[in-house]
Order: structure tokens, then sequence, then C-alpha cells
């Protein structure tokens, strides 16, 4: 696991509980509130920031076939620029 992996894993894991509690809306207020707070901060990154993010997000992806596809979908879904 290349170093950031594991921080990224963790933030798919809490964006995808998230989003799971903005479906079914059990506090979803507070769910989608949180996804705008991460797709805000980062946001902030930085062109060589987001590029090794999107390099995680693609390792990530590739260990994970079963939710690959959500997992390149994030940067999109969270407004991010590539």
């Amino acid at each position: 696991m290349a170093q950031g992996d594991a921080v990224v894993r963790a933030l798919l894991t809490a964006m995808a509980t998230l989003e799971d509690l903005v479906e079914v809306g059990h506090d979803s207020h507070v769910a989608l509130s949180t996804l705008e707070d991460i797709a805000h901060e980062l946001g902030g990154m930085d062109s060589g920031e987001r590029r090794r993010f999107g390099e995680a997000l693609e390792r990530v992806a590739g260990e994970e076939p079963g939710r690959a596809a959500w997992v390149r979908g994030v940067p999109d879904a969270l407004g991010l620029e590539r």
C-alpha cells in the first residue's frame, strides 16, 4: 500500500457511509453537509495534491473491483477539477 492510501481508504469509507445516510434519509441533512465540507476541503488541493489523490484513488480502485467505478467517480461527485 502506497503512502497515503490508508487515508484515502478511510475517506472513502466515511463518504460511502454518508452517502448511504443521505439515501435512506437518516440524518440526511447532516450527512449531506458533511459531504459538502469534504468537497470544500479537498477543493483546496493544489494540482500536485489532486494528482496524487487521483493516483491513490486509482490504486484503491484497482484493489477493489467491486466498487472501482464508484471510487473513480469520487472526484466528479465532489466537483473536483482534474
